[in-house]
């Protein structure tokens, strides 16, 4: 090999060298994306289910209860209500669940805040499950305007759970509550987008 070629082939394989180390950074950058996004939506999963969880709690506690009407107005508490109305999550976020609050659709009743707290608490296992903080809201479903005083009798609430956790997560479902005869069942459930 000349020597003039000694310095071609020098500067061809550093910029062969400096491609491939650009392609690996942009690769590297690719991958924690993928896994930032990746770790964010896992950790939405797990507050879709802590969330329904809450709500089946809340469903099989209503089961209990005698008086709808009294749970409607605010006069029977919630078994879960572990914490601060408001609590700082992980990421030092602060989620306030009276001022989360929905507001009430056309022609419903005003939702209340029925039961709060951290994940943690309700299923009992401190430091074992993501720390989530966790609202239940109610209200009186709204009457059918089609319906005779038969299914206005019907009692029904509409429950709406509600995990918040870091980095903005916060999943929520809904489900409508009859209790006819002394059986309670849910008639709708769907995710609140």
């Amino acid at each position: 090999m000349r020597r003039d070629e000694t310095g071609s082939a020098l500067l061809v394989a550093m910029a062969a060298g400096a491609l491939v180390s650009a392609l690996a950074g942009v690769l590297m950058a690719v991958v924690m994306v993928e896994e930032a996004v990746e770790a964010n939506h896992r950790r939405g999963v797990g507050a879709l289910y802590a969330a329904d969880g809450l709500l089946a709690s809340v469903v099989a506690d209503l089961a209990l209860e005698s008086d709808w009407n009294a749970i409607a107005a605010g006069a029977v508490a919630a078994r879960f209500r572990a914490g601060p109305a408001s609590a700082a999550l992980p990421d030092g976020s602060v989620v306030d669940a009276e001022a989360e609050t929905p507001a009430p659709s056309p022609g419903g009743s005003a939702w209340r805040l029925f039961a709060r707290g951290w994940l943690e608490d309700l299923v009992e296992a401190p430091g074992l499950v993501p720390r989530l903080y966790l609202a239940v809201w109610l209200r009186r479903e709204a009457p059918d305007p089609g319906a005779g005083p038969p299914a206005d009798a019907d009692d029904r609430l509409v429950v709406r759970a509600a995990a918040f956790g870091p980095f903005r997560i916060r999943r929520e479902v809904e489900a409508t509550v009859a209790r006819r005869a002394g059986a309670v069942r849910v008639v709708a459930w769907n995710v609140v987008r």
